[in-house]
């Protein structure tokens, strides 16, 4: 068997956390400050239980040895995201963020690899860390939230970002930081449950109609949570590209066509809800995620994995880490 590797796992940047700690509180900008009050009482908890497994890189080995992982492509902890920091304090924070990725990385370079994270606030300088987390800091990848401060990914004024995404080879670990509409969601975590699939749907479908994977189709995006809600209904799309001219309107190829380009992780949670994502976009596209250390994640990815049934030897071993490594360019 391939190495095991965990495509969707976060840790959090104590300094970033610290430099940006006067503005953010100063804005309301927090984290886990949203939802209901018992929401917001839930992740204080959570937030400090979990204090040993961010900042400790043998407690996280620990725990990656008793979930069968081998190789964690880090990334950011999504609140620390700092797209509302504005000018030099969040190309500093991004800045302090890869940094301490890239130590992190260092330490144990067989266990860990880093994904990068870029002021997209800035488009210049979201494109200059971009450039310095490939070649400088080694990173084969990033992550990138489903929009910026409600402002979504294809933006005209992010070409030259995408356009430097595609040239590097980059790639794109998407995944949602919040919901831009929050009223309906405040009570039962729906900002999660709900909230973060719809915005992987929202953003799915951005790229597409918008024409961002038919202008760069080298780009190479994976979605966290198995794409939300999109890979379960995309024939919606479809019928509506073909029923309507206003749907179809300056993209050449239905909607599927690109949606076969994206990659999933596995945070399905059910085995036939995983198994539908493979039958339907290939055991190529599929990658391995725990969404380590919260408590949404997936403690047993490997068991999930097993559950699917008709999954062969191949496909497993492409799932649990051969696809990763493919994407990554690792020789693991």
């Amino acid at each position: 068997m391939r190495r095991v590797i965990d495509i969707h796992c976060h840790r959090e940047c104590g300094t970033a956390a610290a430099m940006v700690k006067p503005e953010a509180d100063r804005l309301g900008r927090a984290p886990f400050q949203f939802g209901s009050e018992l929401t917001r009482e839930v992740n204080r908890r959570q937030l400090a239980d979990l204090r040993p497994k961010m900042e400790s890189l043998e407690v996280r080995l620990a725990d990656m040895d008793a979930m069968g992982v081998d190789v964690q492509a880090i990334s950011l902890a999504p609140y620390q995201l700092y797209h509302w920091a504005e000018g030099e304090l969040g190309a500093n924070a991004f800045r302090a963020v890869n940094d301490d990725l890239a130590k992190t990385v260092d330490a144990y370079p067989e266990r860990f690899i880093g994904l990068g994270a870029v002021p997209l606030q800035d488009t210049a300088t979201a494109v200059h860390e971009l450039w310095r987390c490939s070649v400088e800091l080694g990173f084969p990848g990033i992550e990138v939230p489903t929009h910026i401060e409600g402002e979504d990914l294809s933006s005209p004024r992010l070409e030259p970002f995408w356009e430097a995404v595609e040239e590097l080879g980059m790639v794109v670990f998407l995944h949602p930081t919040n919901f831009t509409h929050p009223q309906r969601f405040t009570d039962h975590y729906f900002l999660n449950t709900i909230g973060h699939p719809l915005e992987e749907t929202i953003c799915a479908g951005r790229l597409i109609f918008d024409g961002v994977i038919e202008r760069h189709p080298g780009l190479r995006f994976v979605f966290a949570h198995g794409g939300g809600f999109l890979p379960a209904y995309s024939g919606r799309f479809d019928h509506a590209y073909h029923a309507r001219e206003d749907v179809r309107d300056g993209l050449p190829q239905p909607p599927s066509e690109y949606l076969r380009t994206f990659f999933f992780d596995t945070m399905v949670f059910e085995p036939d809800q995983l198994g539908y994502l493979i039958s339907k976009y290939g055991s190529d596209h599929i990658l391995l995620g725990t969404d380590y250390p919260y408590d949404m994640g997936e403690p047993d990815p490997m068991g999930l994995i097993n559950r699917v049934s008709g999954l062969s030897e191949d496909d497993v071993e492409r799932i649990a880490g051969g696809n990763a490594a493919r994407l990554l360019g690792l020789d693991l």
